[in-house]
Protein backbone atom coordinates (compact mmCIF):
# COMPACT_ATOMS: atom_id res chain seq x y z
CA UNK A 1 0.00 0.00 0.00
CA UNK A 2 1.24 3.49 -0.75
CA UNK A 3 0.95 6.61 1.31
CA UNK A 4 0.64 10.34 0.76
CA UNK A 5 3.77 11.27 -1.19
CA UNK A 6 4.29 14.58 0.61
CA UNK A 7 4.15 12.80 3.95
CA UNK A 8 6.51 10.07 2.82
CA UNK A 9 9.09 12.60 1.75
CA UNK A 10 8.79 14.53 5.01
CA UNK A 11 9.09 11.38 7.07
CA UNK A 12 12.33 10.54 5.27
CA UNK A 13 13.67 14.02 6.02
CA UNK A 14 12.49 13.89 9.63
CA UNK A 15 10.29 16.94 8.95
CA UNK A 16 7.94 17.78 11.83
CA UNK A 17 5.28 18.62 9.23
CA UNK A 18 5.06 14.92 8.42
CA UNK A 19 2.15 14.73 10.81
CA UNK A 20 0.08 16.78 8.45
CA UNK A 21 -1.45 14.72 5.81
CA UNK A 22 -0.71 11.10 6.34
CA UNK A 23 -3.29 9.03 7.90
CA UNK A 24 -6.14 11.42 7.95
CA UNK A 25 -6.38 11.35 4.20
CA UNK A 26 -5.58 8.35 2.05
CA UNK A 27 -2.91 5.87 1.30
CA UNK A 28 -1.15 8.13 -1.11
CA UNK A 29 -3.15 11.26 -1.54
CA UNK A 30 -5.54 11.25 1.35
CA UNK A 31 -3.53 9.72 4.17
CA UNK A 32 -3.24 12.20 6.95
CA UNK A 33 -2.55 11.90 10.61
CA UNK A 34 0.67 13.62 11.02
CA UNK A 35 -0.26 17.29 11.36
CA UNK A 36 -0.33 20.51 9.44
CA UNK A 37 2.38 21.57 7.04
CA UNK A 38 4.37 24.59 8.14
CA UNK A 39 2.33 26.72 5.76
CA UNK A 40 -0.98 25.65 7.27
CA UNK A 41 0.39 26.11 10.78
CA UNK A 42 1.45 29.65 10.02
CA UNK A 43 -1.92 30.40 8.43
CA UNK A 44 -3.76 29.02 11.44
CA UNK A 45 -1.65 31.11 13.78
CA UNK A 46 -3.04 34.30 12.22
CA UNK A 47 -6.66 33.32 12.89
CA UNK A 48 -8.58 34.55 15.88
CA UNK A 49 -9.02 31.80 18.49
CA UNK A 50 -12.41 30.20 18.19
CA UNK A 51 -13.20 31.59 14.75
CA UNK A 52 -16.18 33.47 16.20
CA UNK A 53 -17.33 30.63 18.47
CA UNK A 54 -17.77 31.97 22.03
CA UNK A 55 -15.09 30.80 24.51
CA UNK A 56 -17.74 29.28 26.78
CA UNK A 57 -18.90 27.11 23.87
CA UNK A 58 -15.35 26.02 23.07
CA UNK A 59 -14.90 25.14 26.75
CA UNK A 60 -17.71 22.60 26.43
CA UNK A 61 -15.47 20.49 24.21
CA UNK A 62 -12.84 19.92 26.90
CA UNK A 63 -14.84 17.68 29.21
CA UNK A 64 -16.72 14.41 28.91
CA UNK A 65 -20.44 14.55 28.18
CA UNK A 66 -22.73 11.54 27.65
CA UNK A 67 -20.71 8.40 28.34
CA UNK A 68 -22.54 5.73 26.38
CA UNK A 69 -22.07 2.08 27.38
CA UNK A 70 -21.65 -0.05 24.26
CA UNK A 71 -21.03 -3.30 26.12
CA UNK A 72 -18.66 -3.02 29.04
CA UNK A 73 -16.91 0.16 27.94
CA UNK A 74 -18.07 3.70 27.27
CA UNK A 75 -17.74 6.14 24.39
CA UNK A 76 -18.04 9.89 24.88
CA UNK A 77 -20.84 11.57 22.91
CA UNK A 78 -21.30 15.35 22.84
CA UNK A 79 -24.51 16.72 21.33
CA UNK A 80 -25.74 20.28 20.79
CA UNK A 81 -28.99 21.61 19.39
CA UNK A 82 -32.29 19.85 18.87
CA UNK A 83 -34.66 18.77 16.16
CA UNK A 84 -35.89 15.71 14.30
CA UNK A 85 -32.67 15.32 12.29
CA UNK A 86 -29.31 14.24 13.72
CA UNK A 87 -25.81 14.81 12.34
CA UNK A 88 -22.98 12.67 13.73
CA UNK A 89 -19.31 13.64 13.32
CA UNK A 90 -16.25 11.33 13.28
CA UNK A 91 -12.76 12.84 13.44
CA UNK A 92 -9.57 12.01 11.59
CA UNK A 93 -6.78 9.85 12.93
CA UNK A 94 -5.15 11.00 16.18
CA UNK A 95 -8.11 13.31 16.81
CA UNK A 96 -11.41 13.37 18.65
CA UNK A 97 -14.50 15.56 19.05
CA UNK A 98 -12.55 18.77 19.80
CA UNK A 99 -11.58 19.05 16.13
CA UNK A 100 -15.21 19.92 15.30
CA UNK A 101 -15.43 22.87 17.71
CA UNK A 102 -15.73 25.42 14.89
CA UNK A 103 -18.37 23.42 13.00
CA UNK A 104 -20.62 21.65 15.51
CA UNK A 105 -22.16 24.76 17.16
CA UNK A 106 -23.28 26.18 13.81
CA UNK A 107 -24.68 22.86 12.56
CA UNK A 108 -26.60 22.70 15.86
CA UNK A 109 -28.68 25.63 14.59
CA UNK A 110 -30.07 23.33 11.89
CA UNK A 111 -30.27 19.90 13.56
CA UNK A 112 -29.14 17.93 16.57
CA UNK A 113 -25.37 17.86 16.09
CA UNK A 114 -23.27 15.20 17.83
CA UNK A 115 -19.56 14.34 17.83
CA UNK A 116 -18.08 11.27 19.48
CA UNK A 117 -14.65 10.12 20.61
CA UNK A 118 -13.46 6.81 19.24
CA UNK A 119 -12.33 4.23 21.79
CA UNK A 120 -9.10 5.26 23.51
CA UNK A 121 -9.22 8.88 22.30
CA UNK A 122 -10.59 11.97 24.03
CA UNK A 123 -12.82 10.84 26.88
CA UNK A 124 -13.73 7.36 25.64
CA UNK A 125 -12.56 4.13 27.23
CA UNK A 126 -9.85 2.21 25.35
CA UNK A 127 -10.70 -1.06 23.63
CA UNK A 128 -8.80 -4.31 23.41
CA UNK A 129 -7.63 -5.58 20.04
CA UNK A 130 -6.57 -3.86 16.82
CA UNK A 131 -8.35 -0.59 16.02
CA UNK A 132 -9.13 -1.57 12.46
CA UNK A 133 -11.78 0.13 10.30
CA UNK A 134 -14.27 -2.68 10.93
CA UNK A 135 -13.69 -2.56 14.71
CA UNK A 136 -14.29 1.19 14.67
CA UNK A 137 -17.41 0.88 12.50
CA UNK A 138 -18.89 -1.78 14.77
CA UNK A 139 -18.30 0.57 17.72
CA UNK A 140 -19.97 3.41 15.84
CA UNK A 141 -23.01 1.31 14.97
CA UNK A 142 -23.25 0.17 18.60
CA UNK A 143 -23.02 3.78 19.78
CA UNK A 144 -25.85 4.88 17.51
CA UNK A 145 -28.04 2.11 18.91
CA UNK A 146 -27.05 2.46 22.58
CA UNK A 147 -27.41 6.27 22.58
CA UNK A 148 -30.80 6.03 20.91
CA UNK A 149 -29.78 8.35 18.08
CA UNK A 150 -32.63 8.55 15.57
CA UNK A 151 -31.79 6.92 12.26
CA UNK A 152 -31.18 7.38 9.46
CA UNK A 153 -28.79 10.21 10.27
CA UNK A 154 -26.27 12.33 8.40
CA UNK A 155 -22.67 11.19 8.92
CA UNK A 156 -19.75 13.60 8.66
CA UNK A 157 -16.24 12.14 8.64
CA UNK A 158 -12.83 13.72 8.29
CA UNK A 159 -9.88 11.77 6.90
CA UNK A 160 -9.83 8.34 8.61
CA UNK A 161 -13.27 9.24 9.94
CA UNK A 162 -14.38 9.78 6.35
CA UNK A 163 -13.51 6.21 5.48
CA UNK A 164 -15.29 4.99 8.63
CA UNK A 165 -18.40 6.93 7.60
CA UNK A 166 -18.28 5.47 4.08
CA UNK A 167 -17.82 1.95 5.43
CA UNK A 168 -20.63 2.27 7.97
CA UNK A 169 -22.97 3.56 5.26
CA UNK A 170 -22.20 0.47 3.19
CA UNK A 171 -22.45 -2.09 6.01
CA UNK A 172 -25.36 -0.48 7.87
CA UNK A 173 -27.29 1.50 5.23
CA UNK A 174 -30.26 1.79 7.57
CA UNK A 175 -28.17 4.08 9.80
CA UNK A 176 -27.40 6.67 7.13
CA UNK A 177 -29.46 9.22 5.21
CA UNK A 178 -26.56 11.30 3.88
CA UNK A 179 -22.78 11.71 3.98
CA UNK A 180 -20.27 14.55 4.10
CA UNK A 181 -16.69 13.30 3.68
CA UNK A 182 -14.02 15.88 4.52
CA UNK A 183 -10.74 15.05 2.74
CA UNK A 184 -11.52 11.38 3.38
CA UNK A 185 -9.00 8.58 3.55
CA UNK A 186 -9.31 6.26 0.57
CA UNK A 187 -8.87 2.53 0.29
CA UNK A 188 -6.85 0.83 -2.48
CA UNK A 189 -5.50 4.16 -3.64
CA UNK A 190 -2.62 2.78 -5.71
CA UNK A 191 -4.79 0.34 -7.62
CA UNK A 192 -7.44 2.98 -8.26
CA UNK A 193 -5.19 5.75 -9.58
CA UNK A 194 -2.19 3.94 -11.07
CA UNK A 195 -3.68 3.71 -14.61
CA UNK A 196 -4.57 7.41 -14.49
CA UNK A 197 -1.12 8.38 -13.22
CA UNK A 198 0.58 6.35 -15.93
CA UNK A 199 -1.52 8.01 -18.61
CA UNK A 200 -0.86 11.56 -17.37
CA UNK A 201 2.65 11.40 -15.87
CA UNK A 202 4.30 8.38 -17.47
CA UNK A 203 5.92 5.24 -16.14
CA UNK A 204 9.01 6.76 -14.51
CA UNK A 205 7.34 9.37 -12.29
CA UNK A 206 4.50 7.01 -11.39
CA UNK A 207 6.90 4.26 -10.33
CA UNK A 208 9.15 6.65 -8.40
CA UNK A 209 6.15 8.16 -6.62
CA UNK A 210 4.79 4.79 -5.54
CA UNK A 211 8.15 3.34 -4.49
CA UNK A 212 9.08 6.46 -2.50
CA UNK A 213 5.69 6.44 -0.85
CA UNK A 214 6.10 2.84 0.21
CA UNK A 215 9.42 3.73 1.83
CA UNK A 216 7.69 6.57 3.65
CA UNK A 217 4.95 4.26 4.84
CA UNK A 218 7.47 1.95 6.46
CA UNK A 219 9.07 4.85 8.31
CA UNK A 220 5.68 6.16 9.37
CA UNK A 221 4.52 2.86 10.82
CA UNK A 222 7.85 2.47 12.64
CA UNK A 223 7.37 5.91 14.15
CA UNK A 224 3.97 5.02 15.56
CA UNK A 225 5.27 1.75 16.94
CA UNK A 226 7.97 3.75 18.73
CA UNK A 227 5.37 6.18 20.10
CA UNK A 228 3.29 3.32 21.52
CA UNK A 229 6.35 1.61 23.00
CA UNK A 230 7.47 4.84 24.69
CA UNK A 231 4.41 4.97 26.99
CA UNK A 232 4.69 1.44 28.40
CA UNK A 233 6.28 2.82 31.57
CA UNK A 234 4.36 6.08 31.81
CA UNK A 235 3.24 9.23 30.03
CA UNK A 236 5.41 10.99 27.49
CA UNK A 237 7.47 13.98 28.56
CA UNK A 238 5.65 16.94 26.94
CA UNK A 239 8.99 18.76 26.57
CA UNK A 240 10.64 15.93 24.66
CA UNK A 241 11.28 15.73 20.92
CA UNK A 242 9.51 12.36 20.93
CA UNK A 243 6.32 13.99 22.21
CA UNK A 244 6.46 16.47 19.33
CA UNK A 245 6.79 13.60 16.88
CA UNK A 246 4.00 11.60 18.53
CA UNK A 247 1.33 14.31 18.84
CA UNK A 248 -0.65 16.64 16.66
CA UNK A 249 0.47 20.27 16.79
CA UNK A 250 -1.37 23.06 18.57
CA UNK A 251 -4.27 24.34 16.49
CA UNK A 252 -4.50 28.04 17.42
CA UNK A 253 -7.89 28.52 15.77
CA UNK A 254 -9.47 26.26 18.41
CA UNK A 255 -8.37 28.52 21.26
CA UNK A 256 -6.20 28.04 24.37
CA UNK A 257 -8.57 25.83 26.38
CA UNK A 258 -8.67 23.15 23.69
CA UNK A 259 -4.91 23.49 23.11
CA UNK A 260 -4.22 22.83 26.79
CA UNK A 261 -6.56 19.83 26.85
CA UNK A 262 -5.01 18.35 23.72
CA UNK A 263 -1.59 18.61 25.35
CA UNK A 264 -2.89 16.90 28.49
CA UNK A 265 -4.45 13.99 26.60
CA UNK A 266 -1.76 13.42 23.99
CA UNK A 267 0.91 12.41 26.52
CA UNK A 268 -1.18 9.49 27.81
CA UNK A 269 -0.74 5.79 27.17
CA UNK A 270 -4.34 5.40 25.97
CA UNK A 271 -3.92 8.10 23.33
CA UNK A 272 -0.53 6.94 22.07
CA UNK A 273 -1.45 3.26 21.88
CA UNK A 274 -4.77 4.02 20.21
CA UNK A 275 -3.46 6.37 17.54
CA UNK A 276 -0.69 3.88 16.78
CA UNK A 277 -3.15 0.99 16.46
CA UNK A 278 -5.52 3.02 14.26
CA UNK A 279 -2.70 3.90 11.86
CA UNK A 280 -1.07 0.47 11.74
CA UNK A 281 -4.43 -1.24 11.15
CA UNK A 282 -5.85 1.43 8.82
CA UNK A 283 -6.66 1.18 5.12
CA UNK A 284 -3.04 2.08 4.37
CA UNK A 285 -1.37 0.07 7.10
CA UNK A 286 -3.10 -3.23 6.31
CA UNK A 287 -4.04 -4.45 2.84
CA UNK A 288 -6.05 -7.47 4.04
CA UNK A 289 -9.37 -5.72 3.57
CA UNK A 290 -8.68 -4.59 0.01
CA UNK A 291 -10.61 -7.38 -1.78
CA UNK A 292 -13.61 -6.71 0.44
CA UNK A 293 -13.42 -2.97 -0.18
CA UNK A 294 -13.14 -3.55 -3.93
CA UNK A 295 -16.43 -5.46 -3.82
CA UNK A 296 -18.16 -3.01 -1.46
CA UNK A 297 -17.32 0.29 -3.11
CA UNK A 298 -18.55 0.22 -6.68
CA UNK A 299 -19.84 3.17 -8.64
CA UNK A 300 -23.46 3.93 -7.74
CA UNK A 301 -23.72 1.58 -4.73
CA UNK A 302 -25.18 4.35 -2.53
CA UNK A 303 -28.03 4.90 -4.96
CA UNK A 304 -29.52 8.36 -4.46
CA UNK A 305 -28.06 8.96 -0.98
CA UNK A 306 -26.95 12.62 -0.77
CA UNK A 307 -23.15 12.74 -0.63
CA UNK A 308 -20.64 15.61 -0.64
CA UNK A 309 -16.88 15.00 -0.78
CA UNK A 310 -14.57 17.92 0.06
CA UNK A 311 -10.89 18.03 -0.96
CA UNK A 312 -8.33 20.47 0.43
CA UNK A 313 -7.00 22.94 -2.10
CA UNK A 314 -3.44 23.70 -0.99
CA UNK A 315 -0.47 21.95 -2.67
CA UNK A 316 2.93 22.77 -4.16
CA UNK A 317 2.42 23.03 -7.91
CA UNK A 318 6.20 23.38 -8.42
CA UNK A 319 6.87 19.95 -6.91
CA UNK A 320 6.04 17.26 -9.49
CA UNK A 321 5.51 14.63 -6.79
CA UNK A 322 3.19 16.86 -4.79
CA UNK A 323 1.31 17.85 -7.94
CA UNK A 324 0.83 14.20 -8.89
CA UNK A 325 -0.13 13.38 -5.31
CA UNK A 326 -2.75 16.14 -5.29
CA UNK A 327 -4.14 15.00 -8.62
CA UNK A 328 -4.38 11.45 -7.27
CA UNK A 329 -6.46 12.77 -4.39
CA UNK A 330 -8.81 14.52 -6.81
CA UNK A 331 -9.31 11.32 -8.79
CA UNK A 332 -9.92 9.25 -5.66
CA UNK A 333 -12.43 11.73 -4.25
CA UNK A 334 -14.22 12.01 -7.59
CA UNK A 335 -14.56 8.22 -7.58
CA UNK A 336 -15.94 8.28 -4.03
CA UNK A 337 -18.46 10.98 -4.96
CA UNK A 338 -19.58 8.71 -7.81
CA UNK A 339 -20.66 6.06 -5.29
CA UNK A 340 -23.94 8.00 -5.23
CA UNK A 341 -26.00 9.24 -8.16
CA UNK A 342 -26.35 12.43 -6.13
CA UNK A 343 -22.68 12.64 -5.17
CA UNK A 344 -20.88 15.99 -5.38
CA UNK A 345 -17.14 16.67 -5.22
CA UNK A 346 -15.64 20.07 -4.38
CA UNK A 347 -12.16 21.45 -3.86
CA UNK A 348 -12.03 23.97 -1.00
CA UNK A 349 -9.52 26.69 -1.96
CA UNK A 350 -6.74 27.74 0.39
CA UNK A 351 -7.17 24.84 2.79
CA UNK A 352 -4.88 22.19 4.21
CA UNK A 353 -6.02 18.69 5.08
CA UNK A 354 -7.89 20.04 8.12
CA UNK A 355 -10.61 21.83 6.16
CA UNK A 356 -12.78 22.00 9.28
CA UNK A 357 -10.14 24.31 10.81
CA UNK A 358 -9.13 26.33 7.74
CA UNK A 359 -12.63 26.85 6.33
CA UNK A 360 -15.33 25.59 8.72
CA UNK A 361 -17.98 27.42 6.68
CA UNK A 362 -17.33 25.08 3.74
CA UNK A 363 -18.04 22.05 5.94
CA UNK A 364 -21.11 23.68 7.51
CA UNK A 365 -22.48 24.50 4.06
CA UNK A 366 -21.98 20.92 2.87
CA UNK A 367 -23.73 19.53 5.97
CA UNK A 368 -26.75 21.82 5.62
CA UNK A 369 -26.93 20.92 1.91
CA UNK A 370 -26.98 17.20 2.69
CA UNK A 371 -29.50 17.72 5.50
CA UNK A 372 -31.85 19.47 3.10
CA UNK A 373 -31.39 16.90 0.34
CA UNK A 374 -31.84 13.91 2.65
CA UNK A 375 -35.09 15.27 4.10
CA UNK A 376 -36.88 15.26 0.75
Amino acid sequence: MAIDGRTARRVRRGHRGARTRPLHRTVRTCAALLAFSLASLSAAATELPGGGVPPETLAEFVRPHQLVDIGGRKLNLFCMGAGPRTVLFDSGGSDWSVIWALVLPEVANHARACAYDRAGLGYSDPAAGPRSPIAIVEDLHALIRAAGLPTPLVLVGHSLGGFHAKLLARLYPEDVSGLVLVDPAEERSSDRVRPLLLKRYGESLTARLELRDNDGLGLLLARFEKCAAAVKDGDLDPQSSLYRRCSDPVRPALGPAIAAERARIQVTRSYQETQSSEVINSVYGKAGGDPVYAALFRRGVFGSTPLVVLTHGRFDAEDPFDAADFQSGLWLHEQTAALSRHGRHRVVPNTSHNIEIDDPAAVISAVTEVLAASSR
